[in-house]
């Protein structure tokens, strides 16, 4: 049993330790939905694939259920890179995986669990094969997947997208164990958040206008400096400063060049007039300092015959921006010094990253940040699938060792759980079940314990 404090509530998760000493076929919901290539959720997945095997009596089964981001998506090729990853796996199991099979549907699901023993049965993509899925009924425990899987013992491996509320989370309700990532990982991103003892620093990157909000999040806190490093969220940024924050006039451009502006056009235009809103009122609490922002000074833009050039921040409407330049990483990296470091998204367009890993902005930085901070956490599947085809230019094995290097899985769910954080209003639904169907676990093991009728 793990507690988990926040300045809410106590959290209670049932482990993997509170298992019975024998247990039969597990339902498990899993989250490998990302890039192809190394990823710390498949890792994640394999390793508690072969620890259930410790618990399991012969003949059992593991039910796999995960999805794509679109409900019309196949996941198989994510299941062929799984199964490659368990049948290489170093990890010693007691008992050992006969059959590692793929259904397309439930009822195919049904079918192979019931004439196999000592097997995994991974579930195509629950959003194309179930669509109750993401929109679940109020009765949720009278659907056929709920009726089907509530007479097996249920494994939470999913925290990245406890965020939803669906159908295949619901279930946990029922009972509950939560995997050691999820355990780990939440603990990580509630520290990340709470402590307040030294000052953090978050490089912001990527695309996703959800970053926004987490921005947001920092505001009054002399603990946490946010800074924006990369994509089109950077760019989004730069503009709305431009336009609210007279402060920084002298280091601001005038313009962020017709490129930049269609580039933010079209990352945001089907939220447009929210995602602007959003972003102005950031730059006019960036200039009256409740929110503390580092910006580049210098940036990388590839001008109009398609070469890269290094310029000042005030010259990035000269071409398309592409990344953060030399002289802001290594004053990033100084600033870094002996502290923590979290990183979400993508410096960097991932065929820049590929064409040039060793010149590439991402090599650049992080070695800067794994050098300099006390501890580089990156987050989000892209993140680290870029950092990961660096492992043998930046030896990260050797920061791991040290602890100094720790990639998260939990990816967009960090901003909805900082905002229950800050708000203390609902804890986020996945979370909210896990945690119902803990008790209820635990509750059980209990009573089966008391020594009599």
């Amino acid at each position: 049993m793990k507690i988990l404090k926040t300045p809410h509530h106590d959290l209670v998760f049932a482990e993997f330790s509170d298992l019975p000493e024998t247990t039969g076929t597990v339902y498990f919901r899993t989250d490998i939905n990302g890039p192809p290539g190394p990823s710390v959720r498949m890792e994640q997945a394999v390793e508690t694939i072969c620890n259930l095997r410790k618990h399991q009596e012969p003949g059992s089964n593991i039910l796999i259920i995960a999805h794509a981001s679109k409900a019309e998506k196949s996941i198989e090729d994510n299941f062929n890179e799984l199964r490659t990853e368990i049948e290489n796996s170093k990890i010693k199991t007691s008992l050992p995986l006969k059959n590692i099979f793929f259904a397309k549907d439930l009822e195919e699901l049904k079918k192979l669990n019931e004439s196999n023993k000592d097997s995994v049965v991974f579930l195509e993509n629950i959003r194309k094969v179930c669509g109750e899925e993401l929109v679940p009924p109020i009765d949720s425990t009278k659907t056929d997947f709920w009726q089907y899987f509530t007479q097996y013992k249920k494994i939470n491996g999913a925290l990245s997208c406890c965020h939803r509320d669906a159908l295949s989370l619901r279930i946990f309700a029922d009972g509950c164990y939560c995997n050691d990532s999820f355990i780990s990982e939440l603990y990580d991103i509630t520290q990340l958040y709470t402590d307040t003892r030294e000052l953090k620093m978050w490089g912001v990157a990527g695309a996703k206008s959800e970053k926004l909000d987490a921005i947001r999040l920092t505001e009054g806190r002399d603990d946490l400096m946010v800074v924006l490093d990369g994509g089109p969220v950077f760019v989004l940024l730069l503009w709305a400063l431009s336009q609210k924050a007279p402060s920084l006039k002298r280091t601001l451009p005038t313009s962020i060049g017709k490129e930049n502006t269609e580039l933010i056009e079209k990352f945001y235009k089907k939220n447009w007039d929210k995602v602007k809103e959003n972003a102005l009122e950031i730059a006019k609490k960036i200039d009256n300092g409740s929110i503390s922002m580092i910006l580049p000074i210098d940036v990388n833009i590839k001008k109009a015959d398609g070469t890269t050039k290094t310029v000042n921040l005030k010259d990035i409407g000269e071409g398309k921006f592409e990344s953060i330049g030399p002289n802001s990483i290594t004053m990033i990296g100084n600033m870094a010094a002996k502290r923590i470091f979290l990183q979400n998204g993508s410096w960097e367009q991932r065929e820049n990253l590929d064409c040039c890993k060793a010149e590439s902005t991402t090599n650049s930085f992080c070695k800067e940040v794994l050098n300099k901070s006390s501890k580089f956490f990156i987050n989000g599947g892209d993140t680290v699938s870029d950092i990961r085809t660096l492992e043998n230019e930046l030896k990260l094995s050797k920061y791991r060792e040290k602890g100094k290097l720790k990639e998260l899985a939990v990816g967009g769910f960090v901003v909805h759980w900082w905002k229950y954080l800050y708000h203390g209003k609902y804890v986020p639904h996945g979370v909210n079940y896990a945690e119902i169907g803990s008790f209820r676990t635990l509750y059980m093991k209990k009573k089966e314990q008391r020594g009599f009728k």
